[in-house]
């Protein structure tokens, strides 16, 4: 009988998955004795990482989109659209339903639709919300409130934790500040303030390298202010502490969740993501321990990071796995944790240099000492554009 892979999300991690599996069992494919599918709503692939850019023009829409058919092979088959948007996922009888009530069964399933902004979970939030996280729409919106800091006091505020890419909030925060520096030129009339729901700003040396940054460009920084609510008329936050910040501009990375349908399927633990072994990355949660699962990708348990260099080491583990599982020969490749996070202190103008680093590390072993080059930015800066041709095609 004929073996099948399904795979729940085209975005990065099921992206690679799927592009590895379709070389190596191109043969198997091409025999009909396997089937790779993948499923989403949407036919565009967009690089969420860039929306921390469209706010300074640095990055355009169409330098972070492609269509999906220009990115999968063509050995998968690809569902969009209403056969494409997961509406139940059951585990025990092996079976995804999606919009247009077409179903789905698998011998093999990856997991890897993301997670979501949850703007609702904290009152107030929706009333006065600014952010890039959400989508390309919201980065511009961001970029016209960016264009117009005339002064005042800028609060860029993280909710809660866990969210893709942590590291985002804080480049934004010195993106914003080398900007009003170099290219508005007002930075002396704008007070710009970091509040952050937690004590470290990531691992040790992430943390101590980011602080001393924060000092250096005078960027206020609140910690331990996880968000409990927002007065846009007062134009207050408040903390779950009961602590205030005030504030002129307020720019917010709302609480994530994973997606309602897996919430809706009794996947997710207690704390709201779906849980899995650190190293294997099978399903282990509510619904029972499935080796036959696998979940990768910023919905994964709290206690794997959500990067995008995270999904990427993440995928190709599954994939090794996977084409183990398939081949049967009982071996497993462990995820051990590999991880990053780029981070930017100055953007690039006609007076300064840009100054970028990504620091990596993975389970065990922290990130060594570093900082930001102008080598550094240059890299990140390319990566955007190898991104398309090699990292989602699982080519390294």
């Amino acid at each position: 009988m004929k073996e099948k892979v399904l795979i729940l999300g085209a975005g990065y991690a099921g992206s690679v998955v799927a592009n590895i599996l379709a070389r190596e069992f191109r043969n198997k494919i091409a025999k009909d004795e396997l089937e790779i599918t993948i499923l989403d709503k949407s036919d565009i692939n967009i690089n969420q990482g860039g929306f921390t850019f469209i706010p300074f023009e640095l990055y355009t829409p169409e330098d972070i989109t492609r269509p999906r058919k220009k990115l999968i092979s063509p050995r998968v088959k690809a569902f969009y659209g209403n056969d494409g948007e997961v509406k139940t996922v059951d585990l025990q009888n092996k079976e995804i339903t999606v919009k247009s009530d077409k179903r789905y069964t698998y011998d093999h399933l990856v997991i890897a639709m993301g997670c979501r902004a949850d703007i609702d979970a904290v009152p107030g939030l929706a009333e006065d919300i600014n952010t890039f996280y959400t989508s390309m729409e919201d980065a511009f919106k961001v970029r016209d409130l960016v264009k117009n800091i005339n002064g005042g006091k800028v609060v860029v505020s993280v909710a809660s934790m866990p969210i893709p890419c942590p590291g985002a909030p804080v480049k934004f925060t010195f993106m914003l500040e080398s900007y009003l520096r170099n290219i508005k030129k007002n930075r002396d009339d704008v007070q710009l303030t970091l509040v952050w729901p937690m004590e470290p700003i990531g691992p040790p040396e992430f943390n101590k390298f980011v602080t001393g940054q924060l000092n250096e460009k005078n960027i206020e920084v609140i910690r331990n202010f996880p968000l409990a609510n927002v007065d846009g008329a007062k134009k207050e936050l408040t903390s779950k502490n009961g602590d205030k910040v005030n504030y002129d501009l307020l720019i917010t990375v709302p609480p994530h969740k994973a997606p309602q349908v897996l919430i809706d399927s009794g996947l997710t633990d207690e704390k709201g993501w779906l849980s899995a072994d650190k190293a294997t990355l099978q399903y282990r949660g509510p619904a029972g321990n499935f080796d036959n699962v696998y979940v990768l990708g910023d919905l994964g348990p709290v206690e794997i990071l959500k990067t995008g260099i995270g999904a990427h080491y993440q995928a190709i583990a599954v994939s090794q796995n996977l084409i183990n599982d398939i081949y049967g020969n009982g071996i497993k490749t462990p995820y051990e944790g590999e991880t990053g996070c780029p981070i930017v202190t100055e953007i690039e103008t006609p007076n300064t240099m840009g100054k970028g680093y990504i620091a990596t590390w993975r389970y065990g072993v922290p990130p060594a000492p570093f900082t930001t080059t102008k080598m550094g930015w240059f890299l990140y800066r390319m990566y955007y554009h190898i991104h398309w041709d090699i990292s989602v095609k699982g080519m390294f």
